[in-house]
């Protein structure tokens, strides 16, 4: 299988193939802005010498923690046919969009379908959730 630098070498080809550059953390994460959204893609080990692509965006922070948004999580993780939303809860209050596929035998267009999928969802999430529930857009 690959390893977790050959993983991390194809995913940084294939984005930097498609959007003309990329920033790379000293971590390793791939960050990407778009819109009023921040994603990170990193790789992970996964299993007995697999590994992952996760791709995560920071959808809001500061949203205060209620009833009424685990409901609205849960009723929206329901729909959502890629990823979940999930509230980490603490001093930031940060609710992530996390979507992850199989590193190993990944291709271009997986990695792209994964990465609109992604940035769609929180873009258009962001504004509904501060608007019903507060909290800040990653851009704010």
């Amino acid at each position: 299988m690959a390893s977790v630098k050959q993983v991390q070498s194809k995913v940084q080809s294939i984005l930097t193939t498609e959007l003309g550059s990329v920033r790379v953390a000293a971590d390793n994460q791939i960050k990407i802005n778009y819109e009023s959204t921040l994603v990170t893609v990193e790789v992970e080990e996964y299993g007995n010498n697999e590994t992952i692509v996760v791709l995560t965006a920071i959808v809001t922070s500061e949203t205060k923690e209620t009833p009424a948004l685990y409901k609205y999580l849960n009723d929206t993780n329901a729909g959502l046919r890629f990823g979940s939303l999930q509230y980490l809860p603490g001093k930031t209050s940060v609710l992530i969009l996390q979507y992850s596929i199989l590193g190993d035998f990944l291709d271009p267009e997986e990695l792209l379908n994964a990465l609109r999928a992604v940035v769609l969802v929180a873009d258009k999430l962001d504004d509904e959730i501060v608007g019903k529930f507060g909290g800040k857009r990653f851009i704010d």
